[in-house]
């Protein structure tokens, strides 16, 4: 079930309107964000130029830079443990190209996904003491590798942990109790007595927090030679941190909002052969870069690195020293992108059966799938297009090499991690988030997982509710270039920052054509209430469209429509655009949602 429901923001529209000169639409839209004021929407608007906040006010990042420029001076040998996702990919690298800058004697190691798992293990620590390690650094994990860590204590390595992911905990008596790793440091927005202004930042970004810190001691050593060099270094490594924070779904709030702008501002004219080679093989060199672009193309690549063959393929590119070379990893990691959309979308197809079937027989709250074919790198995809279309908690199964491995995606007011916590006793290992988490059971528990997950859910109506927050009513008429100029002014969009969403009723639907390459997008004729005419186009839903149009209107009507002798009546919310042809510019929009016209 969707909930509609409109924006309506009271504000003095005509004093906004005269103080901003922007137009009475982009005003409402900017009343819904709660910016009434022409002083706070101009600043609203120029996300690039407001400042970060001071790294020092990170709890412990202080203690973090010193203990790591001790061991710069005193040429102690570095580990960074990262990731195999885009954040853990982009944290290691700005860590390792920040320490190099400083002339450390610093490595790194990324796990395997599928043989090592998620995160900093044993082998890895003993690895580290066969090598003579002195202080293992990790970013984007550690917070819940208690073990490793301890035994590296025991060993004699210092070990600072750099993460953002919730504290492990649990209830005693009803008291929430955290259980921290027993590093020398941790640095973690979220753990107990965390001040920062703002929680919810990435794994790169809490490692860049690290590095503005070790860059000021290292500049009153004179390390840099001037203040430029410094902030020159600083910038470029805002890139990274831009691409971490859109792809781990970060809010574009606050401070994430202007360092994803600043940083995307950058992308072109950044030093990186890797990223420039990645922009020019998806046509991208002589674009803006947006949250788009970072999140649907770019960081795509590194993260199917990481699924389908090793994470280290992306860390190479970021630190490759060879435009020509860079290009060839850049083909490479779009290759393997390529191969991971299909493969997800076979999954996807797969999974959506099976929660067709489950719903049928029983109409769970959580579902839980078990696809044993499904590569189990992908499990946190297709859980999330299955989470999309039913609008439930889901989680995916697959068949690991030596127990079952899962992944979950929630939706808002099921805190996934919480729930999984108090069903730990059926788990190998867990870990994640309140929106996503990750899981390995043994096979005996993967049917008592959905059983107890939904026998405690208790979701209310209000929760399975999905809401579909629009800005305005917008007739077509008013669709325009200029219009969409100030709409981009918004960007980035993503979490915590919505791309502006409009509504029209009474849209006659008088035409209709499948397009794209499976057949799975549609191509609409809409004329709305006023009588103007525009295209619409609808992505990757031309199947479940055509159904809804069928039961709703009947077949006959709308085989009508296909051959543009019929119309029906919707209401939609949608997107603005502009297409652009043959060198003229067509205003149309992008549907979002759709709903018979009552």
């Amino acid at each position: 079930m969707t909930e509609w429901i409109l924006r309506n923001k009271k504000a003095d529209f005509p004093a906004l309107e005269q103080e901003t000169g922007l137009s009475r639409t982009m005003c409402r839209v900017l009343a819904n964000r709660g910016l009434t004021d022409a002083e706070k929407a101009r600043t609203y608007l120029q996300p690039q130029t407001q400042p970060l906040y001071p790294a020092a006010l990170l709890k412990n990042a202080d203690k973090a830079c010193e203990l790591l420029f001790a061991a710069v001076r005193e040429r102690k040998r570095i580990r960074i443990i990262g990731d195999y996702d885009v954040d853990g990919v982009m944290a290691t690298y700005l860590l390792y190209q920040a320490l190099r800058t400083l002339g450390a004697q610093v490595d790194y190691r990324i796990p395997d996904r599928i043989r090592d798992g998620y995160g900093m293990n044993m082998k890895m620590v003993e690895e580290a003491e066969r090598d003579r390690i002195a202080l293992l650094l990790t970013c984007d994990n550690g917070i819940a590798a208690a073990e490793p860590v301890a035994r590296a204590k025991a060993s004699g390595m210092q070990v600072i942990v750099t993460d953002h992911h919730d504290i492990p905990c649990h209830k005693e008596e009803g008291v929430l109790c955290y259980e921290l790793p027993p590093a020398d440091v941790i640095v973690n927005p979220k753990q107990p007595g965390e001040t920062y202004p703002q929680s919810g930042i990435c794994g790169a970004m809490v490692a860049y927090k690290v590095v503005c810190l070790l860059f000021e001691a290292a500049e009153k050593e004179g390390v840099f030679g001037d203040r430029g060099r410094k902030e020159e270094v600083l910038s470029e490594l805002l890139v990274p941190v831009a691409f971490a924070t859109v792809c781990d779904v970060m809010e574009l709030t606050g401070e994430n909002r202007a360092a994803v702008a600043r940083g995307l501002s950058l992308a072109q004219t950044c030093q990186n052969h890797g990223i420039r080679a990645l922009l020019a093989v998806y046509g991208l060199t002589e674009r803006n870069i947006s949250a788009y672009h970072a999140g649907f193309l770019i960081g795509p690549c590194f993260n199917a690195a990481g699924r389908l063959d090793t994470a280290l393929l992306g860390l190479e590119l970021l630190l490759c020293g060879d435009a020509a070379e860079a290009e060839k990893r850049a083909e490479k990691l779009k290759e393997l992108n390529d191969v991971r959309k299909q493969m997800t979308l076979e999954a996807t197809k797969t999974a959506q059966k099976l929660a067709e079937e489950a719903l049928a027989e029983n109409p769970a709250q959580v579902l839980v799938l078990y696809l044993p074919e499904c590569h189990e790198s992908l499990a946190g995809i297709v859980a999330g297009r299955i989470r999309e279309q039913f609008y439930l908690p889901v989680i995916i199964l697959t068949k690991g090499e030596s127990c079952i491995k899962g992944s979950g995606r929630s939706i808002e007011g099921y805190p996934m991690f919480e729930r999984l916590s108090e069903q730990k006793d059926l788990f190998l290992a867990f870990g994640g988030h309140p929106m996503a988490a990750g899981m390995s059971l043994d096979e005996k528990n993967a049917l008592l997982l959905g059983k107890r997950l939904n026998e405690a859910a208790q979701l209310t109506e209000e929760i399975l509710t999905r809401r579909l927050y629009l800005d305005a009513v917008l007739p077509f008429s008013e669709i325009s270039e200029e219009l969409l100029a100030e709409l981009e002014r918004l960007e980035p969009f993503g979490n915590g920052n919505p791309k502006p969403l409009f509504a029209a009723s009474g849209v006659r639907v008088g035409g209709m054509q499948r397009i794209g390459r499976e057949g799975d997008s549609l191509r609409l004729r809409l004329t709305d209430a006023a009588g103007t005419t525009l295209t619409g186009l609808y992505f990757h839903g031309a199947d479940a469209f055509e159904e809804y149009l069928v039961k709703e209107f009947g077949a006959e009507t709308v085989r009508g429509v296909y051959r543009g002798t019929e119309s029906v009546a919707l209401t939609l919310a949608f997107s603005p655009a502009i297409d652009e042809y043959q060198g003229k510019k067509y205003p149309q929009i992008i549907i979002q949602e759709y709903k018979r016209t009552k």
